[in-house]
């Protein structure tokens, strides 16, 4: 299948997904788990600097190394490149996209203002969701110390998610998604650091606290400082 027959339905099944929830999402779709497989590995390639900007993906080494063919290898790329995470250059192949540091300030930027916009309208947590970030909280301070990053990062974005879709304005938040796939390769750069991971449970510790109080302003006030703290480290 050829990179420029990528079907749009196909690709939409990933806009504004992590790549978990990608998978589930897309079960009993057209697409095949062998392209789900790979669109999993090739992402987590990618935020981990596995891959770096500007590094070329080995489609053959990749397909072998996955037990795949390439054809699905393909659609997985496909749907990357439509997503801004990899580019395609005819005749040459798939690259990892590398970013000037003026694009990744205004993904920053960008992030900025639509996560206003969701925190000015998030909606008081039941004790569920309370449950969950408290859950996600304490797994994330179990993987602080450990040298791969990658699963700490991953439920760090689920963290910010959650307290995201106490808000009704799913269409922004679909959009905040879709940016944060953009951002996940710097975000990762950021949490590289231990001390970064720790301060990072900091601040979500003062965001929980208020969110079990109930009170949203709290809640909406310690989610800004954490944002200004982080910059693209969130």
């Amino acid at each position: 299948m050829g990179y420029d027959s990528l079907s749009s339905s196909r690709t939409q099944l990933f806009i504004g997904m992590s790549a978990e929830a990608t998978v589930e999402r897309s079960k009993g779709s057209g697409t095949s788990n062998a392209a789900k497989r790979a669109l999993e590995f090739l992402r987590f390639q990618i935020i981990s600097g596995e891959l770096s900007p500007g590094e070329q993906i080995r489609q053959q080494e990749t397909a072998e190394q996955l037990g795949i063919s390439r054809v699905p290898l393909r659609e997985a790329l496909g749907v990357l490149a439509d997503l801004g995470m990899v580019d395609h250059k005819p005749n040459q192949g798939f690259f990892v996209i590398k970013r000037s540091s003026h694009e990744v300030t205004q993904i920053s930027r960008m992030l900025q203002l639509l996560e206003t916009e969701l925190m000015t309208t998030l909606e008081r947590p039941d004790a569920t969701t309370v449950l969950a970030l408290q859950q996600l909280h304490e797994e994330m301070t179990a993987l602080v110390d450990d040298v791969d990053w990658t699963p700490f990062l991953l439920k760090n974005r689920e963290f910010h998610f959650r307290i995201f879709e106490l808000s009704s304005e799913r269409l922004i938040f679909s959009e905040v998604q879709r940016l944060w796939l953009l951002a996940d390769p710097y975000i990762a750069l950021k949490l590289a650091s231990a001390d970064s991971r720790r301060q990072t449970l900091k601040e979500h510790a003062a965001i929980l606290t208020a969110l079990r109080r109930g009170d949203m302003k709290a809640a909406t006030g310690a989610l800004d400082d954490h944002r200004k703290s982080s910059g693209t480290r969130r």
